[in-house]
């Protein structure tokens, strides 16, 4: 089964930066010394994803807008498509976000015109140019501006990206967020881990694959997801480190809160699994190594 996606933007926001990076494999920090020519055309390609086949549609930015205003290249850009990312950045959100809610608009007004059935959903990407202490409130009160401001009839998922090698796993977990509707395998474990962390407080799950990219996370309601990206830095760094240092409990500095960490190799379970992690403010190492048993335990009615 192919799923199909189209990424569309201003041009420069990092829409084709995300594909080298996230999908081909390119070094971030070379990027950056080196940037990428603007797109031309639109540029389709197709990548595996847990158990799916992704077809990805980057649209060039300077076409965005006869895109908007052009019935037969809406159909050919969004007809059949599950998702559309509308990806903006930080510095043009700051400058006039008002064109941005512009673009937004029409592309919700197209998708109702045309009956499309593909989801909107809105990534701010280059987030790292906001890093500081108060970051959480702060993108709260972007997310909150900007669904202000669009007036719609239905709340757009907004996810807060970047690919500075710190909060790469950032941009993992908003594809794999969205691909998990449509991947079979990632439902499952989903599922298994929603079910098994519901009744646990201020605690996260997150999953990596064989690649070390970000493919599950799951968080209890009360979890303070302000912290993501702090955590989001530990994850990067635990996976591009010795085993040891994920395989031990410890405890992590998650900028004003101190969180519990335990991590575990499940990749003898499936192939498109690596490495599980729990954190939590409450649970200490008996409670998360529990369930971390209780995952394996599920997992096995899966696939053992």
């Amino acid at each position: 089964m192919v799923t199909k996606i189209s990424m569309v933007g201003k041009p420069e926001v990092g829409k084709t930066t995300i594909k080298k990076v996230i999908f081909d494999g390119e070094d971030p920090n070379e990027l950056v010394i080196f940037p990428l020519e603007a797109t031309i055309g639109i540029q389709y390609s197709v990548h595996d994803f847990m158990d799916l086949k992704i077809s990805l549609l980057d649209s060039p930015g300077q076409s965005l807008p006869i895109l908007l205003e052009d019935d037969q290249k809406q159909i050919l850009t969004f007809g059949d498509t599950s998702a559309i990312i509308y990806i903006f950045d930080y510095p043009t959100w700051i400058e006039n976000s008002q064109d941005i809610i512009d673009d937004v608009k029409k592309i919700y007004e197209i998708k109702k015109k045309h009956e499309f059935d593909a989801k909107i959903i809105l990534f701010l990407h280059k987030m790292d140019l906001l890093i500081n202490k108060k970051i959480g409130s702060m993108l709260d009160l972007i997310r909150r501006q900007v669904i202000k401001q669009l007036k719609l009839s239905e709340e757009l998922p907004i996810y807060f990206t970047s690919i500075h090698p710190n909060l790469i796993f950032t941009v993992y977990n908003a594809l794999s967020d969205i691909f998990s509707n449509y991947s079979k395998d990632s439902s499952n474990l989903k599922k298994i881990i929603t079910k098994i962390i519901q009744d646990s407080s201020k605690t996260i799950c997150v999953v990596t694959n064989q690649n070390n990219n970000l493919i599950i996370q799951v968080n209890s309601s009360d979890f303070d997801t302000s912290i993501l990206y702090y955590l989001y830095e530990t994850i990067h760094k635990s996976t591009n480190s010795t085993k040891e240092y994920f395989s031990k409990s410890k405890f992590i500095n998650a900028g004003s809160k101190i969180l519990y960490m335990l991590g575990e190799n499940i990749s003898s379970y499936h192939s498109n699994f690596n490495d599980i992690f729990f954190f939590s403010e409450t649970l200490e190492e008996d409670e998360l190594n529990e369930l971390i048993n209780k995952v394996k335990e599920e997992l096995s009615k899966y696939y053992i």
